[in-house]
């Protein structure tokens, strides 16, 4: 079994560091020039583009939405789909993706053209997911403690997002390199023992909810930057060509939800 952890023998790297995961998926874009921006989903259960343009650094807001775009999305199986219509940039249908299949997607708006592509994944399969606690020197930090079922045969890329009573607490990209066909584990740092900081405290009767995607290498790529730029001014790695930013992503997704109990928490 792979686990996605880090040194646990450095104290500190417990008190800066979320496990190799963040605590909120923001898509926080760098920016002095307005850019477009497109964040495209294509999963298991629908397809949702949502377009905007990113606001002067000088103006309250990260971004707003932009109607009147032209999104073709086109699957080499033959299959193709245009989505026009929009509230406030957010583009959907209930076409789902076909696992295997790779899709290429087109965004046209203003006379400028973008265009990314995808693989579309099979959908995961949760095992597991509790809370424990793990003795660090001489403090308790409480891990979230996520169990994959890997595909075999095969390198496989996930994103994990957990949502804490419906909204983000923590997430995290892993791929399974050097462990195909087993099971993987994620750990998520959420509290100390003594932390203070609501943001990261649990209660009882919190409902946490495991968002898993499989998704392919380029999404991998894409969010893991994301990851690595997140308290840097700067920008993940390019997904789409034409000069946008943002991202493309055909994904296999599951939930899995258990609502916390201090007092079923086992230390380890």
């Amino acid at each position: 079994m792979k686990t996605n952890i880090f040194n646990i023998v450095n104290l500190l790297l417990v008190l800066t560091t979320t496990v190799s995961c963040e605590k909120e998926l923001e898509m926080d874009y760098k920016t002095v020039d307005q850019l477009y921006v497109v964040e495209a989903e294509l999963s298991n259960q629908r397809t949702r583009v949502a377009v905007s343009k990113t606001r002067q650094i000088e103006n309250d807001g990260n971004k707003y939405g932009v109607d009147g775009a032209v999104i073709r999305i086109m699957g080499d199986d033959g299959s193709e789909q245009t989505l026009t219509t929009s509230t406030s940039g957010i583009y959907t249908s209930n076409t789902k993706g076909v696992p295997g299949v790779i899709y290429r997607i087109e965004v046209e708006v203003d006379g400028k053209r973008f265009a990314s592509s995808s693989t579309m994944q099979k959908t995961p399969v949760v095992n597991s997911a509790r809370f424990i606690w793990k003795k660090v020197l001489n403090t308790k930090v409480l891990f979230a403690d996520l169990r994959i079922q890997d595909f075999p045969d095969e390198t496989n890329y996930y994103f994990m997002h957990i949502y804490r009573n419906g909204l983000g607490y923590r997430w995290a990209v892993m791929k399974d390199v050097g462990n195909p066909g087993e099971e993987v584990q994620q750990l998520f740092s959420c509290m100390m023992e003594d932390t203070d900081d609501d943001d990261d405290r649990l209660l009882d009767g919190d409902v946490m909810r495991f968002e898993v995607r499989a998704i392919d290498k380029l999404s991998y790529d894409y969010l893991f930057s994301m990851q690595q730029t997140s308290s840097v001014s700067t920008n993940p790695i390019a997904n789409f060509s034409g000069g946008c930013l943002g991202y493309f992503s055909a994904y296999g997704k599951t939930n899995y939800s258990i609502t916390f109990r201090s007092d079923e928490v086992e230390e380890e």
